[in-house]
């Protein structure tokens, strides 16, 4: 997870997933916990109340190869404004965990 924050008040998370363009929609409303969000093409808009804002970008998907085995992998970009640090580090809690797979 890499964090930037441009010269405005906006705080940028970019992450490298593991998941297909599909499933990360599908999964979407658990992870913002609202079904309340636009899609435009490879951008997502999520209004919270009192002018908070994320807008997610979707990059291109491909494919990661590590011996044989093969996984979806997905750049995404979460820009968020007006959210104080306690409500993002939540907010983003929430989306990890709605993205997290188990694994052993």
């Amino acid at each position: 997870m890499q964090r930037t924050s441009p010269a405005s008040s906006a705080i940028i998370i970019r992450k490298q997933m593991g998941i297909t363009r599909a499933e990360f929609l599908r999964l979407l409303p658990r992870a913002l916990d609202s079904d309340a969000f636009d899609v435009s093409g490879a951008l997502i808009c999520y209004k919270a109340a009192d002018d908070k804002s994320l807008e997610i970008e979707l990059g291109s998907e491909s494919i990661r190869q590590i011996a044989l085995m093969q996984m979806p992998t997905m750049p995404v970009q979460l820009t968020f404004s007006g959210f104080s640090d306690a409500e993002r580090d939540a907010l983003i809690l929430r989306f990890d965990r709605a993205y997290q797979r188990g694994g052993g």
